[in-house]
């Protein structure tokens, strides 16, 4: 398993350094092909001007008159004076009509310097278009009817993990529903339903019950029945592999990490909607993980109570103060210095232990429950900048329905103005949020332009339309998206969004920042994409001091 992606990069280096070697030796036959017509040209003025001599009788034939007509051609005529026999090496012999004349020319390589120079930056102009048209064509939309018939080899045994079928009936049997998701747009062409539903049936025909549906907000509910126990797993996988390779058939350029799957085991006569709430939840688990694309919870009698009284549960440790506040710092490039700090939730839970903000606020529903989530976070992020003597700037992350709350965004002004700290707190917001809310967001953006603190869209996973946020002036930065930072020194793809986003970013006056970054070669890659800073655990890992220094 190791060797396997070693002896394909590999390879992938090798089929590089073959395609440069073979450029070089190309542009060099072009340039000996140059040479060599540029000879023969010279060697055609040479035989004019033999010509336009053996016309002349031989009184006219003097060495002056011989010198102007040479010029005429660029040559320069060498008279066979005994001082000039020590030359003959360097001179060029033409003759016609028993006419034999010594003449010299310029090097080629000085007279037609210019001309070489235009044709070897069209050849390697050209050679470098050929590629990047090679690579944006191997990456090309596939159109759903061709791949179709391409992918009729996936449903192979060979391709999809093997499933058992369900062992005997006096073994304990469980359901599966399981909600997957991907990032990628499918197109109005594609019926979606009728696709899915259909290789479903082809893969999982051994069981009772296979059922799709293809919501609305993108994601694919799949229920299967009476699967045995030790086969959960197995099909849990075959799912996930199912999807992709749907995906895969119709854009050929897709990785396994873009469908994520979260999906819940329970038995008969469970409560459906807490199964829809756990499939919810692990879906999200899988979604903020990297190297987890499928997460599976099962369904019992400690589930039920815990699902029953999650979001309260929750809402009550931030009440009596069980959280820690971290703060992960983001370093600019220019300066080598931390320019701001993203304040990060860790909840105290008394069975689950330490866990992230982004675990739990999938299950907090109502406007009262995310109403005192970020209260609590902005008056403690507050505290900490209150008591920080270093003048650390701030980014706190607020809930969309918050922000679209006139009630909050009064609260919010109101806590910035008694604190004094608009100057060193921004606030985060997703980039597809404030473009989607962009008309209820219209009056608190300008108050907090007027207040003196700012925005940061982050989650900028492709280009957006410039014109949607030139004239919004409390807009500080753009952060882009875990999943176009990770790897991003392998993928051409990511490399050519993110080089547009820091396009686009130029043309607003914002600098764009990375997040997640974990490895050298990301970071290398980033500075050459034009990135003015980064975080992630390649730097630091979430700072708890500062939580502290609020004490």
């Amino acid at each position: 398993m190791v060797m396997k992606p070693l002896f394909k990069r590999v390879t992938d280096t090798l089929s590089k350094w073959y395609l440069a070697i073979a450029s070089i030796l190309l542009v060099c036959f072009l340039n000996a092909l140059l040479i060599h017509l540029f000879h023969l040209q010279i060697h055609q003025r040479g035989m004019q001007f033999v010509q336009q001599v053996s016309l002349l009788s031989e009184a006219e034939r003097t060495d002056d008159k011989l010198d102007t007509l040479a010029r005429q051609f660029n040559l320069q005529y060498v008279s066979l004076g005994p001082q000039r026999i020590s030359q003959m090496n360097d001179l060029d012999v033409f003759e016609f009509a028993n006419v034999t004349l010594y003449v010299k020319h310029p090097k080629v390589l000085q007279e037609y310097a210019s001309t070489l120079l235009m044709f070897n930056l069209l050849f390697v102009g050209l050679i470098v278009f050929a590629y990047r048209w090679w690579l944006i064509y191997q990456v090309r939309p596939k159109s759903f009817l061709r791949q179709s018939h391409r992918a009729l080899p996936v449903e192979r045994e060979t391709v999809l993990p093997s499933i058992q079928q369900p062992r005997s009936t006096d073994e304990s049997l469980f359901n599966i529903f399981a909600l997957i998701k991907w990032s990628y747009h499918l197109g109005e062409s594609i019926d979606a339903q009728q696709h899915f539903s259909i290789q479903f049936q082809k893969h999982f025909s051994g069981y009772a019950t296979c059922s799709v549906k293809y919501l609305n907000s993108g994601a694919l509910a799949v229920t299967i029945e009476q699967v045995a126990w030790g086969d959960v797993s197995a099909v849990s996988k075959k799912m996930h592999e199912v999807v992709y390779q749907i995906l895969f058939a119709i854009r050929g350029d897709l990785s396994r990490k873009v469908v994520k799957l979260g999906g819940c085991y329970y038995q008969s006569k469970s409560d459906q909607t807490q199964v829809y709430q756990l499939a919810r939840s692990a879906l999200s688990v899988a979604t903020n993980n990297v190297w987890q694309h499928i997460h599976l919870t099962p369904l019992n009698k400690t589930h039920e109570i815990t699902m029953q009284s999650s979001e309260s549960d929750f809402i009550k440790y931030i009440e009596n103060g069980q959280f820690i506040l971290f703060f992960q710092p983001l370093f600019c490039f220019a300066t080598q210095e931390i320019t701001q700090s993203e304040a990060l939730l860790r909840v105290r839970h008394e069975k689950l232990g330490l866990i992230a903000a982004k675990q739990f606020v999938p299950q907090l529903h109502s406007k009262e429950s995310l109403w005192t989530l970020d209260t609590f976070i902005v008056e403690h992020t507050f505290k900490v900048l209150d008591k920080d003597k270093s003048h650390l700037l701030a980014s706190v992350n607020i809930h969309t329905i918050n922000w679209c709350d006139p009630k909050f965004a009064n609260w919010l002004l109101s806590k910035l103005e008694q604190s004094k700290l608009a100057n060193r707190v921004l606030f985060e917001m997703t980039l597809d949020d404030f473009c989607q809310q962009r008309v209820l967001l219209e009056d608190i953006v300008f108050k907090l332009d007027i207040v003196g603190t700012g925005l940061v869209l982050d989650q900028v996973s492709e280009s957006f339309n410039v014109k949607d946020l030139k004239h919004i002036k409390c807009i500080k930065a753009l952060k882009l998206s875990f999943d176009l930072v990770h790897n991003i020194d392998e993928s051409h793809t990511q490399q050519k969004v993110v080089r547009h986003i820091v396009r686009q970013g130029k043309q607003l006056g914002l600098p764009v920042y990375a997040v997640g970054v974990e490895t050298q070669t990301e970071l290398q890659c980033l500075q050459r994409l034009g990135v003015k800073g980064a975080q992630g655990y390649y730097f630091s890992e979430p700072l708890q001091q500062l939580e502290l220094a609020g004490y």
